[in-house]
């Protein structure tokens, strides 16, 4: 059973997409800010429960879970009212779902797919990765954002194993364009209600209230992502605050910061501490601070638990989604943003940001100076040995 299970999902899956889609800035769009995963999950179980027509998914980390369960019986539940459901997986995201759960979505009518199943002759292509994470229901509401469907975010809010994620509920015409994502990638799809748009620029966004955009990258060569942030950095004048569970920045990104910095703005950076997931890249980006400090740069890193949360903030221009700001993020992976003009969501963007920072420590020059030895030595070692990993694979390519 298990090995047809496995084929009868290879037959759906593709390797490698080559995934270009520029987007138009759209008007009308509502938003909500989730910010823990005990408000996020309820919000989009609920809006599975309530489709009529569709719901789309598309999702890095999809493990067998307690939350796993949930939105799994909602999914078979939406079947059985003869609502369509697509499911594209991450084939190394979502290695910890369960053949048997699996085996329960293909028997229920879920068309899921797995994006680039390990190839024993492309080894190197299986660095490739779709880390979006967006749910789609009846083309008319979107949730976009860092989180993965599994129990990490889903303790009670003062466990210190919950980790700190936002997710976006989206309501209008940019919803569309999220419909219209999903639909390339899948086969006998691709093509319907699709319309290319031109490549607008960032700053015609910053126009018109409650305006949104969808970024889009593909690697390193298509990186709406990047363009935008560093173009919104460019024009800010009062402040940038960023958050991201992972800061390697390429050189273009770390000198727009700086010259920000430099220029009088109030740049924040707020990391993870103690807790992580991967303690080695917080030692990466630790190997940053020196320069950063010198610059004006704030840094602040969160205590209570992993904050895994995706989002910046550059005067009233709001960028979240599932983008990380580490290089190898970058080359490697699918990623999808928005980037938004709402008075409401900067105010409540903000205010997560101030809650974030009243919860972490400030890591000013006097305190960095005086780290620990022992620390000056990982974040030594560990900054060397990415820059080689980096150069390896740079010249296996």
């Amino acid at each position: 059973m298990a090995k047809r299970l496995i084929n009868t999902i290879k037959q759906r899956s593709k390797r490698y997409i080559n995934y270009k889609y520029n987007y138009s800035p759209r008007n009308n769009n509502q938003f909500q800010l989730y910010s823990e995963g005990k408000q996020f999950f309820p919000a989009m179980l609920d809006a599975i429960k309530q489709a009529n027509s569709s719901v789309y998914i598309i999702q890095y980390i999809f493990e067998t879970s307690l939350t796993a369960n949930l939105f799994i019986k909602a999914l078979i539940q939406a079947r059985q009212n003869n609502v369509a459901v697509y499911l594209i997986l991450d084939a190394y995201g979502s290695k910890g779902l369960s053949i048997q759960q699996r085996q329960q979505l293909l028997n229920a009518g879920v068309q899921l797919y797995l994006f680039n199943p390990l190839r024993n002759h492309h080894l190197l292509k299986y660095l490739y990765r779709d880390h979006r994470k967006l749910l789609v229901i009846d083309k008319s509401t979107a949730f976009l954002g860092g989180a993965g469907i599994c129990d990490d975010y889903n303790f009670p809010e003062e466990h210190d194993k919950s980790w700190r994620d936002i997710m976006l509920q989206i309501n209008g015409s940019i919803v569309q364009d999220c419909a219209s994502l999903f639909k390339q990638h899948m086969p006998g799809m691709q093509g319907q209600n699709l319309t290319r748009h031109n490549r607008i620029k960032a700053s015609h966004l910053l126009l018109h209230k409650q305006q949104a955009r969808l970024l889009s990258s593909c690697t390193w060569h298509h990186n709406e992502i990047q363009r935008a942030i560093i173009h919104a950095a460019k024009k800010t004048r009062k402040r940038i605050w960023i958050t991201t569970p992972y800061f390697v920045p390429t050189r273009r990104l770390k000198k727009s910061l700086i010259a920000a910095a430099l220029r009088g703005c109030d740049v924040r950076l707020l990391l993870p501490g103690k807790n992580s997931d991967h303690p080695w890249v917080n030692q990466v980006a630790r190997h940053l601070y020196n320069r950063l400090l010198k610059n004006k740069i704030k840094i602040y890193e969160y205590q209570p638990r992993f904050t895994h949360a995706k989002a910046i903030l550059c005067d009233d221009w709001v960028c979240i989604g599932s983008s990380n700001l580490d290089k190898w993020n970058q080359k490697f992976n699918l990623e999808l943003n928005i980037e938004v003009q709402s008075p409401d969501l900067t105010l409540q963007l903000s205010d997560f940001f101030e809650a974030g920072f009243n919860d972490a420590i400030h890591i000013s020059p006097l305190l960095w100076n005086n780290r620990p030895a022992l620390q000056r030595i990982k974040e030594w070692f560990w900054s060397k040995l990415a820059m080689w990993l980096e150069r390896l694979v740079h010249n296996m390519r």
